[in-house]
């Protein structure tokens, strides 16, 4: 509070000593009281790792292909909800659960390199990444090779996503547009709401499409084109093909009640005098759309600091803002949805840079990282 205190009173003590030996103090004392009200409202904080779950890196507990010293194939995400911990070993075709850091039970695909104790499903593929329920249940992605030269949709690779009970029963296989016979092409993010609810954000021929599964029932789609058309009326569009400028969507994610989405456009200016029509960017617009009939409501009208990523909505009524900082940091900025910044939380990594394989945010807003460290597979929660 006092480095926020000294910047405004540099600014104003001088012009405030004019007024009057009779005047200062009743003048400052506004001033006080005003800018710890503003700071009050500003808060920053520092998340630290706390390893959670531990493996030894070896041939009966944790299994990833290494090559000149370093491992590879470590899973993008993890599933954690409380004592429960799962993991894929995609090398290995293999789903593992534990709780309390205790193996539950072991899942591996028909063609599995070891079949040994575990238990064999067609279904599986190759595992990726992991995310829980809510209802004693996780999703696995699961990638499936193309099959020869086949026309036929179902066989010409992508991904679906397996959803699993803790007691190991798969209890489905959710293909694109909630259909068994479809695969996403590209998967870019996948996570559940507060209501079980799956969201899953992917391209399809180039399109970035937004899906709320409820079961195997797709519920509710936003497609790029339904975002470029709720953060840009038609003016706004036609205005910028007179400026060399062309606008894309480039995120939308939900927050994690399930009752909105957070929409983030992106224009970028084209040189008229490079020969490959490079592109700059201009700014940012960034609304907040509910999943009535509501128009959208505008959070940043033109966000021009190309190191601000758009993130994950934080909690009910906050969006994020991802900024890569020094010695491996990153910082999520958040702010009201009215634009105003509400907190900051740098994540700090401790140890090498480099044994951090992934680090993320779920939508609940837990943040958790893969450690790699002295042949251990650890799992951080930053607290």
């Amino acid at each position: 509070m006092l480095v926020c205190m000294r910047g405004i009173f540099d600014s104003r003590v001088s012009s405030t000593l004019n007024y009057g030996k009779y005047v200062r103090l009743p003048v400052l004392v506004v001033i006080c009281l005003t800018v710890i009200a503003g700071c009050a409202r500003f808060r920053s904080s520092t998340l630290r790792p706390e390893k959670i779950f531990s493996l030894p890196l070896s041939e009966d507990k944790a299994r990833f292909p290494r090559q000149g010293g370093i491992y590879h194939e470590i899973p993008g995400r993890v599933g954690v909800l409380k004592e429960w911990v799962a993991f894929s070993e995609p090398s290995e075709k293999t789903i593992k659960l534990f709780r309390s850091g205790k193996l539950v039970f072991t899942v591996r695909g028909q063609d599995a390199k070891n079949k040994n104790e575990a238990r064999s499903l067609e279904a599986v593929r190759v595992p990726g990444r992991i995310v829980m329920g809510s209802n004693d249940d996780f999703f696995v992605e699961n990638y499936i090779p193309p099959e020869g030269e086949s026309k036929d949709p179902s066989a010409r690779g992508g991904y679906k996503i397996l959803q699993f009970d803790f007691k190991g029963k798969l209890l489905r296989s959710i293909g694109r547009k909630g259909l068994s016979e479809l695969v996403f092409e590209n998967i870019l993010w996948f996570d559940v709401d507060s209501k079980g609810y799956l969201w899953v954000l992917y391209r399809y021929l180039d399109e970035l499409h937004l899906d709320r599964y409820e079961g195997s029932r797709l519920a509710y789609e936003f497609r790029q084109t339904d975002c470029e058309a709720m953060t840009l009326d038609k003016r706004q569009l036609e205005m910028l093909k007179d400026r060399n400028s062309i606008v894309h969507c480039e995120y939308i994610y939900p927050f994690y009640s399930g009752e909105r989405v957070m929409l983030s456009s992106r224009i970028d200016r084209i040189d008229p005098d490079s020969e490959k029509k490079q592109l700059t960017l201009a700014y940012r617009i960034v609304k907040v759309k509910s999943l009535n009939d509501a128009p959208p409501e505008t959070v940043f009208a033109r966000l021009s600091n190309a190191e601000d990523h758009p993130y994950l909505p934080q909690g009910s009524d906050s969006v994020g803002i991802w900024q890569n900082l020094e010695s491996g940091r990153v910082r999520i900025a958040r702010y009201s949805l009215s634009g105003d910044l509400r907190n900051s939380i740098v994540i700090e990594q401790s140890g090498r840079p480099s044994e951090w394989r992934q680090i993320w945010q779920t939508l609940s807003g837990e943040v958790y990282g893969i450690r790699i460290f002295a042949d251990q597979f650890e799992i951080h929660h930053f607290k």
